[in-house]
């Protein structure tokens, strides 16, 4: 067992931690100055051939993060003319690893955190999130099996006000064992629902600080009272044996006013897919592809999630250090961790008057971390850290750019060449590639 250790420790630590691995380079410090993503239609290249690209893709053991095995299984990838390195399935990440690989560009994509790199914004200028996969709701405080607990919602039931019940569900930790693991992902969320309950979670438990697969050892083993898994499978795992969910995100979302300074709009989880900066401006085509099979890979799971959720299970299993079969990966995607599809992206990206928009998490996220110190006080801006919204916008453009060239073909007779360009291009419409639907139907309109 680790030694307990307090938040604002181990936040800093994290902190330290990557901002020690950062090169640091002048060329780094130029390309944070300069705004933007950059693309739009009129820069798609020429031709009609899909160019070939190879991308290092990192993921961590987290299910919303395993994904891509998914896609990369079912040849989604190589349909737009992407190849995942390394072989097969790309490279294995290590929570603590992940903002290093990144920083020191040893990676090309990372699925990620927004909060975890939004810690280090004061040091790390480098990394853009290019795509938000999934309204990540893992996070929980859960109690053994068979132990003699109320949930909030419990609680509530039986008259009293959210507050009171908050109070009455985390004070049951009180001198407890209560584990969680060394990295910052589930830390706002500890922090919101221990403060509601007037609690400390160092002081006020015996805390454990342990990775989430160390954690399961110890929680199958009856050495544990209540735990915090940071990864939605470790969580399904839990619940699946019997562990009581107390309180999750979901309840404090659902019971507190969202606006300016409630605890709302920090819990808005959305992780997503982040990479360099210089390489994101110099792959745009390959951006713009990855992101169109993220979007096909989401869609078929909400489709088919049995053969999609089939093609991960194993991968998903042997790097969590989980065994779930399909119901339990099942409960983590669509439950615990909902993906986003296509036309759920309109929630971070267009509707400023939601929780979910992505300058409000991110600006709560902000105030969260300077309140608790790990972030210098200072101005943080969310297009330097988040370009997903503007790449859906692209994609966007792309996809109406190619109703009005579909718009404008029918009732044409076309040749046989540009016939074939049609089909193919209607193709590439199909699987979110509205890139490469618009070169091709460029070329057959003319």
């Amino acid at each position: 067992m680790h030694k307990n250790v307090c938040f604002d420790r181990l936040a800093r630590a994290a902190r330290i931690t990557a901002v020690a691995l950062i090169l640091g380079s002048l060329s780094d410090a130029l390309a944070a100055d300069k705004k933007g993503f950059g693309f739009s239609p009129d820069k798609a290249s020429p031709g009609t051939d899909v160019p070939q690209a190879e991308i290092s893709l990192g993921m961590r053991p987290y299910a919303n993060d395993l994904i891509f095995v998914a896609g990369i299984k079912q040849g989604f990838y190589k349909d737009v003319g992407l190849t995942i390195t390394p072989a097969p399935y790309g490279r294995k990440v290590l929570p603590d690893q992940a903002i290093p690989l990144l920083v020191n560009k040893q990676i090309d994509i990372m699925a990620l955190y927004p909060p975890d790199v939004i810690a280090t914004m004061d040091s790390v200028q480098n990394i853009r999130f290019i795509a938000l996969t999934d309204l990540f709701q893992g996070f929980a405080i859960l109690a053994r099996p068979g132990s003699n607990v109320k949930t909030v919602g419990q609680f509530m039931a039986e008259g009293l006000t959210f507050d009171e019940a908050m109070k009455r569900t985390m004070a049951q930790l009180k001198g407890k064992s209560f584990v969680t693991a060394p990295v910052v992902d589930n830390r706002i969320f500890l922090e919101t629902v221990f403060s509601l309950g007037g609690m400390n979670m160092d002081k006020d438990t015996k805390l454990v600080v342990t990775p989430d697969s160390n954690a399961l050892q110890l929680e199958s083993g009856g050495k544990i009272d209540f735990a915090s898994p940071t990864g939605a499978p470790f969580t399904a795992q839990l619940r699946i044996a019997g562990w009581i969910p107390l309180v999750a995100p979901l309840d404090v979302l659902t019971n507190m006013p969202a606006g300016p300074g409630s605890p709302t709009t920090a819990l808005v989880g959305t992780p997503g897919v982040a990479c360099d900066v210089d390489w994101a401006r110099q792959h745009q085509e390959a951006v713009l592809r990855f992101t169109s099979v993220m979007f096909r890979i989401i869609e078929q799971e909400q489709k088919n999630s049995d053969l999609m959720l089939k093609s991960m299970l194993d991968y998903v299993n042997s790097f969590a250090g989980t065994s779930l079969d399909i119901a339990g990966l099942k409960l983590t995607i669509d439950s615990l961790s909902p993906l986003s599809n296509f036309e759920f992206q309109k929630n971070y990206c267009d509707n400023q008057n939601s929780a979910l928009y992505y300058r409000t998490a991110f600006d709560a996220a902000v105030k969260f971390n300077m309140d608790k110190g790990v972030l210098p006080k200072g101005k943080y801006d969310a297009d330097d850290l988040i370009w997903a919204c503007e790449i859906y916008h692209d994609l966007v453009a792309l996809k109406q750019a190619s109703d009005d060239l579909l718009k404008g073909i029918e009732g044409k007779t076309l040749s046989a060449a540009n016939q074939a360009l049609l089909e193919k291009a209607k193709q590439f419409y199909a699987w979110y590639d509205y890139l490469d639907a618009y070169r091709l139907l460029r070329v057959a309109v003319q």
